[in-house]
């Protein structure tokens, strides 16, 4: 029986053959785990950029250029919204891929020094410019289990985050290049929040990770339900 995230990688493959699309993956608490069911389909090196494993805050700071500040601890720290969206900003910066996935999350079997749970893990997509980050629990269960699980849900959300991108261009061409004002993000995405979604800004200009976080359009921002 393929497992579900073979099945899934499977049809991620497609939906960016299909749009003649690239990705990359930058991955901490899943060791290489995503890149790895991605190039077991035979082809993927047409669509497969390259991939990260940044385990150390230190190598997602230089690897990834994550704020050093990301990891304070309290509401953010290594396994947040926060270290998540900059991962996958810096990994589709760096390679020019069409999309990101970046993971970061707690596998166990020992919690994190945040007082974090086992089993959490917070998931970012970037496709374009549209980005969606979300946090799961999956509890206190095995090791190998959790990382499973983790990269099964960050295949699942890179699928609806095209699906989002091609449900945006079909209402409108423009979709994808709004203006964007200057905002605090402090004050503005609540770090508590299971899930932030939006635009980031991408154009000639070289931004930042940082620079481009300041720039997110808050009009869809969206709570996401628990289970």
């Amino acid at each position: 029986m393929v497992e579900e995230g073979e099945a899934l990688a499977s049809r991620l493959s497609r939906r960016l053959k299909k749009r003649s699309w690239t990705i990359s993956t930058a991955e901490s608490c899943t060791g290489g785990m995503i890149a790895s069911m991605i190039t077991n389909i035979s082809g993927s090196s047409s669509w497969f950029k390259q991939g990260w494993i940044v385990y150390s805050n230190d190598s997602k700071m230089r690897e990834l250029g994550v704020e050093g500040k990301a990891f304070d601890k309290g509401d953010s720290g290594a396994v947040s919204h926060k270290v998540a969206v900059q991962m996958a900003r810096g990994a589709r910066y760096k390679s020019r891929s069409n999309v990101a996935i970046a993971v970061t999350g707690i596998a166990g079997p020992g919690g994190d020094e945040d007082g974090k749970e086992i089993g959490r893990v917070h998931v970012a997509v970037i496709a374009e410019d549209y980005f969606i980050v979300r946090r799961m629990d999956f509890g206190d269960n095995d090791r190998v289990e959790n990382k499973k699980s983790f990269a099964a849900f960050a295949l699942r959300l890179a699928l609806e985050a095209i699906d989002k991108v091609d449900e945006t261009e079909l209402k409108s061409k423009e979709a994808l290049s709004l203006e964007y004002e200057e905002i605090d993000e402090s004050q503005s995405l609540d770090p508590l929040s299971k899930e932030w979604e939006g635009n980031l800004s991408w154009g000639e200009e070289q931004i930042t990770v940082a620079e481009s976080l300041k720039k997110i359009d808050l009009a869809s921002l969206i709570d996401w339900e628990e289970n």
